[in-house]
């Protein structure tokens, strides 16, 4: 054997070896669940977590199809989200899970049972629960608006047809109103095919025109609301845009 042949069978055996050592290296060697600080599972429910993943012991780390299990855990687990999925090399998978909070209360189109059925959902308007009026309290509910289903859609997201709700919330992420600041500002919200209607809880209703942009619309409105001096202001009336920009006025402007 030539030494040219020699080389190629040598440098054919060291690639063989490190393949295999890469194939037994990067298998999955453990499955672990983590938390943010003010949420605690029990165990029984972590395991559940990792089955429903798919993630399973000896499967390559690069063969994980991580939107196949981040879309199966949180099926499984409506009020939960995975907020990332890191694989710690060389063989370790950690799953971050958070939980969703409930900001609003969207009303269930009429049911066969005759009971008002609301739908809690999230800031991604994803159905947490379905509940019935004693469920949705300290919630921002939203008015003028229905959505088909009921318990069995718990876990889907609203349908397109809520865009103009997604940039209410967008705006409202826009200015720092997310989670608890977002239900203690915004008492209501009422849909209409012009105008989005905002009612704060100090009692001051910020009308936002239904364009895609209404979440810089909202973004408007909330810093004039923020410039207000005058108390009374703030808890009556309206506050639009004008051709002379956003003002306050006593009654609505169309």
């Amino acid at each position: 054997m030539n030494k040219r042949l020699l080389g190629i069978f040598i440098a054919v055996a060291i690639a063989v070896v490190v393949i295999v050592v890469c194939c037994v290296m990067f298998l999955t060697g453990s499955v672990e669940v983590r938390t943010t600080d003010n949420l605690t599972l029990e165990d029984e429910t972590v395991n559940a977590i990792i089955t429903q993943s798919g993630i399973r012991k000896g499967e390559s780390v690069f063969a994980i199809d991580e939107s196949e299990a981040v879309n199966a855990v949180e099926k499984a687990n409506p009020t939960l989200k995975v907020v990332d999925i890191e694989r710690k090399f060389p063989n370790k998978v950690v799953i971050y899970i958070a939980e969703r909070t409930p900001l609003m209360a969207i009303a269930f189109e009429e049911q066969e049972s005759g009971e008002k059925l609301y739908a809690v959902v999230d800031n991604e308007l994803k159905i947490l629960k379905a509940t019935g009026e004693d469920g949705i309290v300290g919630l921002t509910v939203v008015d003028n608006f229905t959505i088909a289903g009921g318990e069995d859609s718990v876990g889907s997201f609203v349908g397109d047809k809520s865009a103009w709700l997604a940039g209410v919330v967008a705006g409202a992420q826009k200015v720092s109103f997310v989670s608890s600041r977002f239900t203690a500002f915004v008492k209501s919200i009422t849909f209409g095919q012009i105008n989005v209607s905002v009612k704060t809880n100090t009692g001051v209703t910020l009308v936002l025109k239904n364009v895609e942009s209404i979440d810089d619309m909202f973004v408007g409105a909330y810093t004039y609301y923020s410039t207000l001096t005058d108390e009374e202001q703030r808890k009556s009336g309206f506050i639009s845009l004008t051709d002379s920009g956003w003002m306050w006025s006593a009654i609505a402007i169309n």
